[in-house]
């Protein structure tokens, strides 16, 4: 069979020499459609993306059609929604994303995954990750275990109370956390695991959510201040959630003595970093996360 081919090709070869026809470069269309134009952690997720899409071309010598689709801001889902099936209309070769909205995109999955688009989930996917759940309906999923992320933030936690000198006998952390679905409360789960486990005398309210809007990540800070005369530090889910936590911490003058931390980065957490607002940030590497998506999206 191997030299059925080889024979095939040689022909193939030989009549393109002789005749002067030439191939057309290979072209595929490809879709970034993320959960959010605004915000900073997909445009890093973009920067991986849009390397990949760059050495694979030159690899490959072929050429990739690239557009980015989505929402300014993540918690507008409904048009995160309409931005798939917008997508899906303009019969790309792949579509790569991230999902906010575990429910509502199972269904758009599927049907994407149904028609032969190559659909990749980078961070975000349509659940946990190690669970595998609907992986029958996309091709493949990258991501940063969020068990992982919250047990990494507990262990900076206790780090940065013992650098303040602070007791865990006794005293409450704030949660705070932008939005509830299924992968995303694992990061809060295990930052609670962590924190019982390894300073039972803790206690921690229940989890302040603000629908991703920095506004309300800071009116909850600002209520956790406010109500808890114990208070001695908090934890922050994603960068928006941190943003507001930053704000408000810094506005109440709490620096020594006090603990936050958050979850990815953007410039308000640097300089709340910086500036002794906040004891710690676990990144993610966004920009792995995008090219890896990518680059398998591209090579399937």
């Amino acid at each position: 069979m191997k030299k059925l081919v080889t024979a095939v090709l040689v022909v193939v070869m030989m009549a393109t020499l002789f005749s002067g026809i030439s191939f057309a470069e290979e072209s595929y269309d490809i879709i970034y459609l993320t959960p959010s134009t605004a915000s900073s952690f997909w445009s890093q997720v973009e920067v991986g993306i849009l390397q990949a899409k760059a050495d694979l071309e030159a690899e490959l010598g072929i050429t990739i059609n690239y557009s980015v689709v989505g929402p300014a801001e993540e918690q507008e889902t409904e048009k995160y929604i309409t931005a798939f099936e917008n997508a899906m209309a303009q019969s790309p070769d792949a579509i790569v994303t991230a999902t906010l909205s575990i429910d509502s995109t199972v269904p758009k999955a599927r049907e994407a995954t149904e028609l032969g688009i190559v659909l990749n989930f980078v961070n975000c996917g349509l659940g946990v990750g190690d669970d595998g759940a609907y992986q029958e309906y996309y091709n493949q999923f990258y991501y940063c275990s969020n068990d992982t992320i919250g047990e990494l933030a507990g262990q900076a936690f206790l780090a940065a109370m013992e650098k303040e000198g602070l007791s865990t006998e006794s005293g409450t952390i704030g949660i705070n956390m932008n939005v509830e679905n299924e992968a995303l409360n694992h990061r809060i789960q295990a930052f609670r695991d962590h924190i019982a486990a390894n300073a039972p005398g803790l206690t921690m309210t229940e989890t302040y959510y603000n629908n991703n809007v920095v506004e309300n990540s800071q009116t909850n800070a600002e209520n956790i201040i406010a109500s808890y005369e114990d208070l001695i530090g908090m934890y922050s889910g994603n960068n928006i959630t941190a943003d507001g936590v930053c704000n408000a911490i810094r506005a109440a003058g709490l620096k020594d003595g006090f603990v936050a931390v958050g979850v990815d980065s953007d410039d308000i957490e640097i300089a709340a970093l910086r500036d002794g607002f906040l004891s710690a940030i676990i990144v993610q590497n966004a920009y792995d996360q995008g090219y890896k998506c990518m680059e398998n999206a591209i090579r399937t």
